[in-house]
C-alpha cells in the first residue's frame, strides 16, 4: 500500500507541530528557572548572606544545572523531529506532491549566511544552555562568596 500525500503531509506537520512544542518547553522552563533565581537571590541578599542560606545557593546552583541538561535535551527533541520533517518533505517530494525547491532554498540560505556571517554560527541553543550554565556558576560562586563571609 503506498502513502498518499496527505497521509505524510499530516505526519509532517506532527513533527513541525512536536519541534515548537520542545522550543516552547524549553522557553516556559527557562523562565521557571529565572524567576525561582531571582526570588531566592533577593531572599539569600535580604539574609546579608548568612550561612543558614547556603543550601538555597545550592540550590540555585542545582537548578542551573538542571536547566543546562534539560535545554540540551529540549534541543535534541527539536532536533529530532526537525530531521524527521525533513525525511517527510524529501517523501513529498518524491510523491510530487511538493515541488523541489531545493536550488532555491540554498540561494535563499546563503544570502542569510552572507548577510549575517558571525551570527549563523552562533547555534541559539548553545546561548540557552550557556545561560543555564551560568546560573549554576552564579549559584556556586554565591555559596563561595557566602561561605568566604562566614569564616572571616
Amino acid at each position: 500500500m503506498s502513502e498518499s500525500p496527505e497521509m505524510v503531509l499530516a505526519y509532517w506537520s506532527e513533527h513541525r507541530a512536536q519541534l515548537r512544542q520542545s522550543e516552547s518547553q524549553r522557553a516556559v522552563m527557562t523562565n521557571y528557572i529565572l524567576l525561582i533565581t531571582t526570588a531566592v537571590s533577593g531572599f539569600i541578599v535580604q539574609q546579608n548572606l548568612k550561612p543558614a542560606t547556603i543550601t538555597l545557593s545550592l540550590l540555585i546552583a542545582f537548578i542551573g544545572l538542571y536547566g543546562a541538561v534539560a535545554a540540551a535535551k529540549y534541543h535534541e527533541r527539536a532536533e529530532y523531529h526537525l530531521f524527521q520533517a525533513r525525511a517527510l518533505t524529501r517523501v513529498l517530494i518524491e510523491l510530487e506532491a511538493l515541488g523541489d525547491h531545493s536550488e532555491v532554498l540554498a540561494d535563499a540560505r546563503q544570502i542569510h549566511r552572507t548577510k549575517y556571517p558571525r551570527m549563523n554560527r552562533l547555534r541559539l541553543h548553545k546561548l540557552w544552555t550557556g545561560l543555564h550554565g551560568a546560573i549554576a556558576v552564579y549559584g556556586v560562586v554565591l555559596t563561595v562568596v557566602t561561605l568566604a563571609r562566614a569564616g572571616s
